[in-house]
């Protein structure tokens, strides 16, 4: 997981070999605090603390400026195509809509617009989902969400 948003932060540019040192940011408190400006889906929710502990920087290193929203930005995405996968197999319909609604109007916003890749993936996972096809879904969990903790 922290590989991933190193890379999604490199992506977008957060950084250069010539910025002044990050300012000093205290991680779980923006993890904490962002967490209730992003829309969740009510069926699945990250376990803050595990997210804290598991994407955190090491004890006495801070984090780079962008990390907690990146972090979320993923974490939500995993949340939204989960939530849409556990829908399906309920043949809950009402659910299913709301979370392709999600996967194409909130999660296609995330990747930045530098990453041209990462954008056609959430679009073309939500076209596919639309279409009853998960598996660009189930593989972006897979791969970045595997180690997640999910409350119940």
């Amino acid at each position: 997981m922290r590989y991933f948003c190193f890379l999604l932060l490199l992506l977008a540019g957060c950084g250069t070999a010539q910025s002044a040192a990050p300012p000093v940011l205290d991680y779980p408190a923006e993890i904490r605090a962002q967490y209730p400006l992003m829309k969740w889906p009510a069926d699945v929710t990250p376990d803050l603390d595990a997210l804290i502990k598991l994407t955190g920087p090491p004890a006495g290193e801070q984090a780079p400026p962008g990390q907690s929203r990146q972090t979320l930005a993923v974490v939500n995405t995993c949340a939204w195509y989960r939530s849409w996968d556990l829908a399906v197999q309920r043949g809950d319909a009402a659910a299913v809509a709301a979370s392709l609604a999600a996967m194409t109007d909130v999660v296609t916003r995330y990747p930045p617009e530098a990453d041209a890749a990462g954008r056609e993936y959430v679009r073309d996972a939500a076209r596919q989902a639309a279409a009853g096809n998960g598996d660009l879904a189930r593989d972006y969990v897979s791969a970045n969400c595997f180690d997640t903790k999910w409350t119940p």
